[in-house]
């Protein structure tokens, strides 16, 4: 895999990693809602996240830096977490307001969603990372999300050691008498 290939992946997982302590805390803010609520926000808040990084994945494959297989990919990981998330909201059967509305509503709440967990994120985390912030019926998302993190703390390792095999492999490419600090031709 190329680095920025290895890069888009990274970026795709960390929006799952990133998203999900706040969106928990969002979730159950006034009141413990239950499993599919914390799941609904969390998927939600990805989703939206997902569609900004797909729309960098696009951009890379119109410069040619990425194959179009990342993208189409990326937006099957997309639909499958707008639809486990709408259909956790459908789960919640109007309780609270909610699994009422449409697939529009659960996108554009999405998006609030994004910025509301991104902005609780520095706030609710300590409470994520000593388990204060959920509630025994949260196990699966806890778990899923510490597989995340290993996956994208992975991944940011095989992007690291990618880069710096490519620049080597640039280095060596070069004439030796060409100083790196010396500036490039035109």
């Amino acid at each position: 895999m190329k680095a920025l290939e290895l890069r888009f992946w990274f970026l795709v997982l960390l929006v799952f990693v990133l998203t999900q302590p706040g969106a928990i805390a969002f979730a159950n803010w006034d009141a413990p809602y239950g499993f599919y609520k914390d799941l609904s926000a969390w998927m939600g808040c990805a989703g939206a996240g997902l569609v900004l990084v797909l729309a960098y994945g696009l951009y890379g494959w119109r410069n040619g830096e990425l194959s179009l297989l990342n993208p189409i990919l990326a937006g099957g990981v997309l639909i499958l977490t707008a639809l486990i998330g709408y259909r956790a909201e459908l789960a919640l059967g109007g309780e609270m307001g909610y699994g009422t509305g449409n697939v529009l509503m659960f996108l554009v709440g999405g998006f609030i969603g994004l910025v509301l967990s991104l902005l609780l994120l520095p706030v609710s985390l300590p409470y994520a990372l000593t388990g204060e912030l959920y509630y025994p019926y949260d196990r699966p998302l806890v778990i899923a999300w510490v597989v995340m993190i290993a996956l994208t703390l992975l991944l940011g390792a095989a992007y690291l050691k990618e880069r710096r095999r490519e620049g080597l492999t640039e280095s060596e490419g070069r004439d030796p008498s060409v100083s790196s600090s010396e500036p490039r031709g035109p």
